[in-house]
């Protein structure tokens, strides 16, 4: 079934489901889990982390930039932006998109660090990663249109145009397992961890006790050892060779070969902040300003 538009205003991201959920609910967001999911619409967190929240912020202020250069370099006429849509059949499905076209397709913008580059294909392709994907399938669901374009800048100057076009059978496959997943908010029936920071946000401190192993986690565990007494030996032998060039270097800064530096070994000055001395020098003023933190640290025997 086609959804039709219903343009709405402002809306309470822990009522809706929207393009920047489904690729968690599917298990393939880079930064999202399903449980991070689950939990942002159940108690949304307080706090943000400040290194996205300024990524974020630095996208959202060129969002406008990336959407003039689109319509310059691909001739397509602006008529919306940033306009929110909720779907027909599911009032729970919603949508916020970028801009819009006068000739019908949708359009999102994606401002990209240039180390993510090789994630993006062929131009005028589909070739995105698949997150976006997820993300382009789902507003195509809620609008009932049939093509989205991206505009991705990556870095400060190298601007290119996808398209993805609609697919029913992949649409009809998630609005089935968004509709699954609201409906387990409903039920208040979280989804079970499926990374280690789903365990640290659902338990920042230990409970105690312990768990029997298990076959899976036995495995890991041997392999695990056996990698550590690996990467230790490894990085005794590393340290003995260093030992050994720096003994030839002596007092050099520099190690050559017919021209060509092979290593080096410079004074360098640092400046640090001496706790202790601090702490001796104003101990009031040390403990009143000493902080708190936990965290789980992990060993094997």
């Amino acid at each position: 079934m086609s959804s039709a538009l219903a343009s709405v205003g402002q809306l309470d991201r822990t009522k809706y489901l929207g393009g920047s959920d489904v690729a968690g609910i599917l298990g393939i967001s880079p930064w999202r889990t399903p449980l991070d999911i689950y939990l942002d619409k159940i108690e949304p967190r307080k706090e943000v982390d400040p290194a996205k929240k300024k990524i974020f912020t630095r996208g959202q202020r060129m969002e406008p930039y990336v959407i003039d250069l689109l319509a310059e370099e691909t001739g397509l006429e602006i008529i919306g932006r940033g306009n929110r849509y909720r779907d027909r059949q599911h009032d729970f499905l919603a949508a916020e998109i970028d801009a819009e076209a006068a000739s019908g397709e949708n359009i999102e913008i994606k401002t990209v660090s240039p180390f993510k580059a090789k994630e993006w294909g062929d131009v005028q392709t589909d070739e995105i990663p698949v997150h976006y994907t997820a993300q382009a399938m789902h507003g195509l669901m809620v609008t009932g249109k049939q093509v989205c374009v991206f505009g991705v800048l990556i870095g400060g100057d190298d601007f290119r145009v996808y398209r993805v076009e609609r697919d029913d059978e992949t649409i009809a496959a998630i609005r089935e397992k968004e509709v699954e997943f609201w409906d387990r908010i409903q039920r208040r029936d979280p989804p079970p961890p499926s990374a280690v920071s789903d365990i640290n946000r659902l338990f920042s401190s230990d409970a105690g006790g312990f768990i029997e192993a298990n076959g899976d986690s036995l495995e890991a565990f041997n392999e695990l050892r056996a990698l550590r007494t690996q990467a230790k030996a490894a990085f005794d032998a590393a340290q003995a060779l260093e030992e050994r060039i720096k003994l030839f270097m002596g007092g050099n800064a520099f190690l050559m070969l017919d021209g060509m530096q092979l290593a080096s070994w410079k004074s360098q000055d640092s400046r640090r902040f001496d706790q202790k001395a601090f702490a001796a020098a104003h101990p009031q003023l040390f403990e009143q300003f000493k902080t708190v933190t936990t965290s789980r640290i992990f060993r094997i025997k």
